[in-house]
C-alpha cells in the first residue's frame, strides 16, 4: 500500500482552567486535548499572545477532568484507561500516573473533606480517590449497580461527595470520606445531579442548599432582575463572586450582596465557558476554536487553538464524486478532506453546534451531507463556499432527530435523489433505533422507529423503496440488550412495513450492510462473518468459504461481483459468485475503512494513515 497522508488533525477539548505560569507569572488558559493515537495533551494557551505550548501526557487518550491543586500541580483524570495523572507546573512535566484498575473513564474531579481527589468512573460506575501525598488510588466501590456511569462528582461544603449515577437506574448517592460509606441523599436534592460549593452553600442552577441536611435556602447573592430564568456558571466562580447566565447575558454577583453587574450580552453559539482570568475576562472553547471576552464585549472573537494537532485515526472514509476523500475523527465534530492526487488535506471546524463526532457522510449536488452524534444532527456542507458555521450558513443544519430520541448514527447515511436515509441508536438509557428519511432541501424528516424491535440500527442500505437494515444489541449507557437477538430485515420505506426479518440467535450485531451493484445481492456482517440476502427466496445465507473475520467498519463492493474488506491488517477480496476469497495486501496497521473513487481506485485507512491500494489483478 502507498501512504497518501495522515489527514485527520482535529482537536477535542473537554476541560480547561486558567493557571499562572510559574516561570513568568502570567496567566495561561490550559485545555485538555484528546488524541487516541498519540495520547492526551495539555495545551497551555498564552491568550495574550495567541501562542501555545503542548505537553503530551504519558497516559490516556484524553481527559474530561482537570484541576489545580496545592504544590504547584495539576491533577488530570483520563480516558480510555481511567488514570489519575499529576502535572508539575514548575518543571512543566508529568510526574505521576496511577490507574483505577478495570475502569475506562474518570469523568470529573472533586475534593473531599479528607483532602483526597475523587473521580467517578465508567464502566463499573465506581467512585475512586487519589491521595495527593503518596499518589495512591483507592477503589471506593460501585454504590448503585448495574449503573455503568458515575458521571458527576461534586464537593459539598462539609466535605462529602455527591455522586450522580446512570444510565440503567439513574440515582444519586452521598459518600462520606470520614466513614468511607455511601448513603442516600436527602429529599431536597434527590433530583440534583451536580452542583458546586461556594462558601457555606451548595449551589445548583439557581438554588442554594445548606447544612448537613442540605435544606434549601435563599441564594447568598443578588440575582439579576428581568425576565427569564438564570443559573450559575460553576466553572467561573471565585471565592468572592459568582457568574450567572440569563439567556445570552452574563452577570457577576459578589458575596457582599451588591447588585449583579452585567458582564456581556453574547450569543455563545454553543460555546463552552471554562474559566475566568484575573482581569475578569472569560475564556472558553467552541469546537476547534477558543475565545476570550472582556466585560462589555458585544461579539465573540473565535481563534483557532494555536498549532497543529497530531494525526488521528479517521472514524469513516468516503469518496466524493469529484474524487476527493472525506473522513473525520472520533470526537471533534469535524471533517477532513484529502486530495489523493496531491496528498493535500484540510480540516474543518465543528460542523454543528452539538458535541460529539460525525459518523458518516454522503454526497448531494456537490455538497457533503454529514450525520452526527450526539445531537442527532444532519448537516449540509458546501466546500466551495466560505465557512460560516457559527451563523448556520455553511455548514447549515438540515434536520435533527435528537429531540425525537435518537442521537448516534450507527447505521450511517445513504443519499438518493435528494433524500438522506440515516440509521440511528436511541438516546442514553433507552434500547432502540430508527431509520430517518430526510428531504435535504426542506429538512422534513420522517422516522421509521424500531423497525425490527427495540434495537439500534447498525447497518443500512437503500434500493427501490426498501431499506435493508441490520441491528445490534448495543445501547447508549446500557449493557448489551439481554434475552434478544440482532436482526437483518427489509423495510418498505413508504409504509414502514417489515417485508422480511431474520434473527441471529447468540449473536450481538448485524452491520456493514451493502448492495453489490453487479449482482444486486445484499451483503452484511454478523459478528464479523459475511452473509448475503437472497431476495427471491427471502432467506439469508452465510458465505461459508470466507476464512477471515471482517474487522473493518465497512464492506466495499468494487463493481465486479466482489467485495473488499479488512481483516486485521489484511485486505481481503471475496468473489460473491464463487464464495472464494484471497488476501490481497497487508497494511501497516489494522484496516479500519475502505473507499473507492469514481476512477476505480481503492483507498484504505489504517491507523492515522490513508493509503492507496494497488490495482486488483
Amino acid at each position: 500500500m502507498e501512504l497518501i497522508a495522515h489527514p485527520c488533525r482535529a482537536r477535542q477539548v473537554l476541560a480547561g482552567i486558567v493557571v499562572r505560569d510559574r516561570s513568568d507569572g502570567r496567566e495561561r488558559f490550559v485545555v485538555t486535548n484528546m488524541n487516541e493515537n498519540s495520547g492526551c495533551e495539555l495545551i497551555f494557551i498564552d491568550f495574550e499572545r495567541d501562542e501555545a505550548r503542548v505537553c503530551r501526557a504519558p497516559a490516556g487518550a484524553g481527559s474530561w477532568a482537570l484541576r489545580e491543586v496545592s504544590g504547584d500541580r495539576l491533577v488530570v483524570g483520563t480516558f480510555y484507561d481511567g488514570a489519575f495523572m499529576v502535572f508539575d507546573l514548575v518543571s512543566m512535566s508529568f510526574t505521576h500516573v496511577a490507574q483505577v484498575p478495570g475502569e475506562n473513564y474518570i469523568w470529573n474531579l472533586a475534593v473531599g473533606g479528607d483532602g483526597r481527589i475523587y473521580g467517578g468512573t465508567y464502566g463499573g460506575g465506581k467512585l475512586a480517590s487519589f491521595d495527593l501525598d503518596d499518589g495512591s488510588v483507592e477503589d471506593c466501590g460501585a454504590p448503585a449497580p448495574p449503573n455503568m456511569y458515575l458521571r458527576h462528582v461534586s464537593s459539598l461544603p462539609d466535605g462529602r461527595i455527591l455522586c450522580s449515577l446512570g444510565q440503567s437506574e439513574p440515582t444519586t448517592k452521598l459518600y462520606d470520606p470520614a466513614t468511607r460509606e455511601f448513603a442516600d441523599v436527602p429529599d431536597s436534592i434527590r433530583a440534583v445531579q451536580t452542583g458546586v460549593s461556594w462558601r457555606d452553600r451548595f449551589l445548583v442552577g439557581n438554588r442554594a442548599f445548606a447544612g448537613v441536611d442540605l435544606r434549601e435556602e435563599a441564594v447568598p447573592f443578588a440575582a439579576p432582575g428581568g425576565a427569564g430564568g438564570w443559573s450559575i456558571e460553576p466553572a467561573l466562580m471565585t471565592q468572592d463572586s459568582v457568574v450567572i447566565r440569563q439567556g445570552s447575558r452574563l452577570y457577576r454577583a459578589s458575596a457582599d450582596g451588591s447588585e449583579a453587574a452585567l458582564i456581556a450580552d453574547l450569543d455563545l453559539r454553543s460555546g463552552w465557558l471554562l474559566a475566568s482570568a484575573e482581569d475578569g475576562s472569560i475564556l472558553g472553547v467552541r469546537g476547534q476554536d477558543y475565545f476570550r471576552f472582556q466585560p462589555g464585549d458585544t461579539a465573540l472573537d473565535l481563534r483557532r487553538i494555536p498549532g497543529e494537532s497530531g494525526p488521528r485515526a479517521t472514524l469513516f472514509l468516503a469518496a466524493a464524486p469529484d474524487g476527493s476523500l472525506w473522513g473525520g475523527p472520533s470526537f471533534g465534530q469535524t471533517l477532513c478532506r484529502l486530495d489523493p492526487a496531491t496528498g493535500e488535506y484540510s480540516n474543518t471546524g465543528a460542523v454543528c453546534d452539538a458535541g460529539g463526532e460525525v459518523y458518516a457522510v454522503a454526497f448531494h449536488d456537490g455538497k457533503t451531507v454529514a450525520a452526527s452524534y450526539s445531537g442527532g444532527d444532519i448537516t449540509l456542507y458546501d466546500p466551495g463556499k466560505p465557512w460560516d458555521q457559527v451563523n448556520h450558513r455553511n455548514p447549515k443544519p438540515v434536520a435533527s432527530v435528537g429531540s425525537l430520541g435518537y442521537i448516534r448514527p450507527t447505521g450511517g447515511i445513504v443519499v438518493q435523489d435528494g433524500v438522506a436515509y440515516t440509521g440511528w441508536m436511541a438516546r442514553y438509557g433507552v434500547y432502540g433505533g430508527a431509520v430517518a428519511v430526510t428531504d435535504i432541501e426542506t429538512g422534513s424528516t420522517r422516522l421509521v422507529e424500531n423497525p425490527l424491535g427495540e434495537q439500534a440500527v447498525e447497518g443500512l442500505a437503500v434500493a427501490d423503496g426498501s431499506a435493508y437494515v441490520g441491528t445490534s444489541l448495543s445501547a447508549n449507557g446500557l449493557p448489551g440488550k439481554p434475552d434478544d437477538a440482532p436482526r437483518f430485515g427489509v423495510i418498505d420505506l413508504g409504509s414502514g412495513a417489515v417485508r422480511y426479518s431474520y434473527a441471529f440467535e447468540g449473536r450481538s450485531s448485524v452491520r456493514a450492510v451493502v448492495i453489490d451493484p453487479s449482482t444486486g445481492w445484499v451483503c452484511f456482517c454478523v459478528d464479523g462473518r459475511l452473509h448475503r440476502f437472497d431476495e427471491e427466496a427471502l432467506a439469508v445465507h452465510p458465505i461459508d468459504s470466507d476464512p477471515s473475520r471482517v474487522s473493518s467498519r465497512n464492506l466495499l463492493p468494487v463493481g465486479d461481483g466482489s467485495v473488499l474488506y479488512g481483516s486485521g491488517r489484511t485486505l481481503v477480496h471475496l468473489d460473491l459468485r464463487s464464495g472464494t476469497s484471497r488476501a490481497l495486501v497487508e497494511a501497516p496497521e489494522s484496516i479500519s475503512n475502505l473507499a473507492q473513487t469514481p476512477d476505480g481506485v481503492v483507498f484504505a485507512s489504517a491507523g492515522t494513515g490513508v493509503y492507496r491500494v494497488p490495482r486488483i489483478a
